[in-house]
């Protein structure tokens, strides 16, 4: 029961900064105030929806699905913020990610027992760079540093109910619209 209200908290902290997000985007100035981005991570694939804030800065929900036939599926939801430093054709950014990261394991065949899910929450800092072929279209790259706080069955981190703090490195493409 703890773990299913720490899971509906967080969906609805998230709810509540996307539905912020939406409101706040409407003061963009130069016509483009959502886009769809591919980022990918370790070998991980994330798709995020970006809401311009301003021309400083953009809020993203995300979302990554693994699913490895006999192991089971891996989500993971969550949120990033970016905030520029400036306001030209390559935009450095500071930024903080938020997430979720649920795993559903496969019933083992032949087995009676229901293995356990786990749910392990991520929160990180980054810092990176934006480059705008033209308003529409960019790419970027940025760096993490990242705290993660695991599931007392959780063997993702090798740390159950520990906090582990790691770094990584993604790069992504964004389409404006």
């Amino acid at each position: 029961m703890r773990s299913f209200f720490r899971l509906s908290l967080f969906q609805s902290i998230i709810l509540f900064l996307f539905l912020n997000g939406v409101g706040i985007s409407q003061e963009e100035s130069n016509g483009k105030s959502f886009g769809i981005s591919a980022l990918v991570q370790d070998g991980q694939f994330d798709i995020m929806l970006p809401l311009v804030i301003s021309n400083k800065g953009i809020i993203a929900p995300a979302i990554g699905l693994a699913s490895v036939s006999e192991a089971g599926n891996d989500i993971s939801l969550g949120y990033v913020g970016r905030f520029y430093l400036n306001d030209s054709k390559v935009k450095p950014f500071l930024g903080g990610r938020a997430g979720i990261l649920i795993f559903s394991p496969s019933k083992q065949e032949g087995s009676s027992i229901d293995p356990e899910s786990t749910t392990d929450f991520i929160l990180g800092f980054l810092a990176g760079g934006e480059y705008f072929l033209d308003e529409g279209f960019s790419f970027g790259v940025e760096a993490q540093l990242n705290a993660s706080f695991s599931d007392k069955n959780s063997s993702r981190f090798g740390n159950p109910e520990g906090v582990n703090v790691n770094t990584g490195a993604a790069v992504f493409a964004t389409v404006y619209f």
